[in-house]
């Protein structure tokens, strides 16, 4: 379990490293493992859950009340680990609508070629925010820690060091890291505000030339 945790803070210092540049192409890597980082995280809430009551089988599936949004968050699509998150009080549906969103504009930047480079620090930097708020309520209970494993080497900063041969971590690491990177990725409200405003603007202005000059060409 603890190096779940360990490789999405690396996924996340990685992100932070990118988003720290300011420029479009390096917002769009940080985009992109960010979404990954919170892709994972909702994904292996569903898996917990779905072992949970496999653990306990005298639990019956047809009580569960979230039995068919679990079982569709265990697929590959996105939307149904958001879904089931949110139906199990783990995200606002604010925050899973704000996800939602940053998750399709994530898909056009990189899926589709659409570009919005004027905005594409800003959105970056607002999704990093959100998804370190999120991910910080989605630890574990438990750090659980084979002596096989390795701790990777971008994530061992955030982790307090303990005995050799102990669990390299104590509980509230995880969660301080995704505090301390939220706070450095330089989210400004209202930057974020203005810098969609004018590209809305832009947009609109856009349009209207481009209706314009058909209204000219009609005969």
């Amino acid at each position: 379990m603890l190096l779940r945790l360990a490789q999405v803070l690396e996924q996340l210092d990685l992100a932070l490293e990118h988003l720290s540049k300011g420029d479009a192409n390096n917002a769009r890597f940080g985009l992109m493992l960010t979404d990954n980082a919170l892709e994972l995280s909702l994904h292996r809430l569903a898996q917990e859950e779905s072992q949970r009551h496999r653990r306990y089988n005298w639990m019956k599936s047809e009580t569960y009340p979230h039995r068919r949004a679990l079982e569709a968050a265990l697929g590959q699509d996105f939307s149904p680990k958001l879904k089931f998150a949110e139906l199990s009080g783990r995200l606002t549906e604010e925050e899973a609508g704000t996800i939602r969103i940053c998750h399709l504009f994530r898909n056009e930047t990189y899926h589709v070629g659409v570009r919005h480079e004027e905005i594409l620090p800003e959105v970056s930097r607002f999704y990093f925010k959100v998804a370190c708020d999120v991910l910080e309520r989605l630890s574990p209970l438990g750090l659980g820690w084979s002596s096989g494993q390795k701790i990777p080497e971008r994530a061992k900063k955030y982790f307090a060091e303990r005995e050799k041969g102990g669990v390299p971590a104590k509980f509230g690491d995880y969660e301080a890291a995704c505090r301390q990177m939220a706070e450095q990725a330089g989210h400004d409200p209202a930057s974020l505000a203005e810098t969609l405003a004018n590209h809305m603007a832009n947009v609109i202005n856009d349009v209207d030339v481009a209706v314009n000059r058909r209204g000219k060409l009609t005969p």
